[in-house]
């Protein structure tokens, strides 16, 4: 074999090998590529989700803080002002009556919008988020002392009710990028008890709390201290700057060891609270 033969053949090899390397390198620069624009849409995924996180917490925010907030005020005249104890039985049927509606529609409007947020939050993936997980822990901490059978028992309301009452409160809005659900409001909740039997039904355990707390010791309104102490903390947290609403409603009761079902508050200067 000729020299000229010889180096055909190594410049033939050489260009072999060059083409092998070269797509070698080739290859590892596709997958790198790859990898890349995967991790890239994995954050463009992230930021999207998160993004709609957010939309969904500000387009709710405010309806739960106002739940949370009508809640807090309500069980806030019960244990320190003696509400039920003036007005369920002040002798006017109207009165009375929204007494005994209006305290059980305080409970079920918040389980409602606590409801449409876990849904929507749900839907979209978004309960690990660090500021949704935030939430969701206060709003889990609200749900176990509603369901607790440690407490006394007025105004305790089990996992699945909870979620139940939220169901038939919500009513849909139609819309197909904002909300799609709402609250039904007062004067809607009313009218289903008159007229719907069935969804009566799942409020009668709450409206027969509603009368077996008046007159009620401190030790038995225990579960209506840890919620309104525990709804402050919410909304603290829905609205850190207390831009939404003003701090003098944000009064938190006394720890239930300390909390008195009698009007001790009565003469503090503080009035009803809705």
């Amino acid at each position: 074999m000729d020299s000229n033969t010889l180096i055909a053949l190594a410049s033939a090899g050489l260009s072999a090998l060059t083409a092998i390397g070269a797509g070698v390198v080739g290859t590892r620069s596709t997958i790198q590529t790859r990898r890349l624009e995967h991790e890239l849409a994995r954050e463009l995924r992230q930021e999207t989700r998160t993004e709609q996180a957010e939309r969904v917490m500000r387009q709710y925010r405010d309806p739960l803080l106002q739940a949370a907030n009508t809640l807090q005020g309500r069980l806030f005249n019960i244990v320190r002002l003696n509400y039920l104890d003036h007005y369920l039985h002040c002798g006017d049927p109207g009165e009375e009556r929204y007494a005994r509606d209006y305290t059980v529609f305080a409970i079920a409007e918040y389980l409602c919008w606590v409801e449409i947020l876990a849904k929507e939050l749900r839907f979209l993936d978004a309960g690990d988020l660090a500021g949704n997980k935030a939430l969701l822990a206060q709003l889990d901490l609200i749900q176990v002392t509603f369901q607790s059978d440690r407490l006394p028992e007025a105004f305790r309301v089990f996992r699945g009710r909870q979620r139940a009452i939220g169901e038939l409160m919500m009513v849909p809005t139609g819309a197909v990028d904002g909300p799609r659900h709402e609250c039904r409001g007062f004067a809607a909740f009313s009218r289903a008890l008159d007229d719907d039997p069935v969804f009566a039904a799942w409020f009668a355990p709450l409206h027969a709390d509603v009368y077996r707390l008046v007159g009620a010791k401190p030790e038995q309104v225990t579960r209506l201290v840890l919620l309104q102490r525990q709804l402050i903390e919410l909304i603290d947290f829905l609205d850190p700057e207390h831009t939404r609403l003003p701090t003098p409603h944000r009064a938190q009761l006394p720890p239930p060891e300390l909390a008195s079902a009698g009007s001790a508050g009565a003469g503090g200067g503080e009035g009803w609270r809705g």
